[in-house]
């Protein structure tokens, strides 16, 4: 769904870890070693600046975000697990969301778990790491984004299994499906008899899962699917009405 906001994936054709390689598999071993160190890089990338990150500060969420923000409104989507780290789910009003990889625009206690927007957590150049307020804490805060060889927040995967476990319809949106452990998700809700429909313009490892498949991109197929449904209780409504 970045994608179709102008956000560059990372994996497949023009991806940035195709073109330009995939980052150290050790970048949370590194942080874990010198958290003062790896703030000042931060600090100082944030300065100069990359393509990739100014292409998610200008990125805005885009039809196939609003559509699925629309479908919570509805009663239609209970959940969202995001693997996404741009912020746009958020921003298009997705109220029940867990973003399993983090979000780049937030922050995060490595000891308690803690989230807050990166404008809400104060850094201090001269006294880095910054430290985590949450009272009887003071643990250390580090960029909300799972780093390779990071352990996933406990608590985004007990989220994430426990909306799983209780869903009734499991719906894909152009994932890859090659990501783990998001990608083993729709499989265990398929295994156990929930229907699987996935919406992605290019065949997955999920395909020969989903009881339905749309071939087209979430900006198309998830504002359709809003169409339809509004016209299904309008229908319903003039009948009721007669």
């Amino acid at each position: 769904m970045s994608k179709e906001s102008g956000i560059p994936t990372f994996r497949g054709e023009g991806g940035l870890w195709t073109t330009q390689g995939e980052p150290p598999l050790n970048q949370y071993e590194t942080f874990a070693a010198d958290p003062k160190r790896w703030w000042e890089r931060r600090l100082a990338d944030a300065r100069t600046g990359n393509a990739f990150g100014a292409s998610i500060e200008g990125a805005q969420p885009n039809a196939g975000h609003r559509a699925l923000a629309e479908l919570e409104d509805m009663g239609r989507v209970a959940h969202v697990i995001s693997q996404n780290i741009d912020d746009l789910h958020r921003r298009a009003g997705q109220r029940s969301l867990t973003e399993i990889h983090g979000n780049r625009l937030w922050m995060r206690c490595v000891r308690c778990g803690a989230r807050w927007p990166r404008e809400d957590i104060p850094v201090d150049e001269a006294n880095l790491p910054p430290r985590c307020a949450a009272p009887g804490c003071s643990g250390i805060v580090k960029g909300d984004t799972v780093m390779f060889g990071e352990p996933i927040p406990p608590l985004a995967l007990a989220r994430c299994e426990a909306e799983t476990a209780q869903a009734d319809c499991f719906m894909t949106v152009g994932t890859s499906a090659v990501v783990y452990p998001a990608a083993a998700y729709p499989i265990e809700a398929a295994r156990r008899g929930v229907p699987l429909i996935e919406v992605n313009p290019e065949e997955t490892p999920l395909t020969p899962l989903a009881d339905v498949v749309v071939r087209a991109a979430s900006g198309e197929a998830l504002p359709a699917l809003v169409a339809a449904i509004r016209e299904r209780q309008n229908a319903s409504h003039g009948e009721g009405s007669r």
